[in-house]
């Protein structure tokens, strides 16, 4: 699991491919949002590796896929623009 303290945003990755996110904030909309869906390590040759989340039906809107870049062993980072910073940075904690 990663958290954001600041925020309260959660994020969990299960061991079946599977994820669940609670309050995140996207450019789409800013106010905090619940989502889930399947994900998958992206192991690039090219770029930065990331872990791609296929977000299920509506749970961003039009949205249907994330990135979310690892930043070391204990950090994850969304960046809904990929140009920019990162728009949210999440901690690893133990999961409940």
């Amino acid at each position: 699991m990663y958290r954001n303290d600041a925020t309260g945003s959660e994020i969990l990755l299960d061991s079946d491919g599977t994820f669940s996110a609670t309050d995140i904030s996207t450019d789409e909309s800013p106010d905090p949002v619940d989502f889930s869906g399947r994900w998958e390590f992206v192991d690039s040759e090219t770029s930065s590796d990331f872990v791609h989340l296929s977000v299920d039906d509506g749970g961003l809107g039009s949205t249907v896929g994330v990135q979310l870049y690892p930043n070391g062993r204990t950090t994850v980072e969304f960046h809904f623009d990929p140009d920019g910073p990162p728009s949210l940075v999440l901690t690893r904690v133990a999961a409940p």
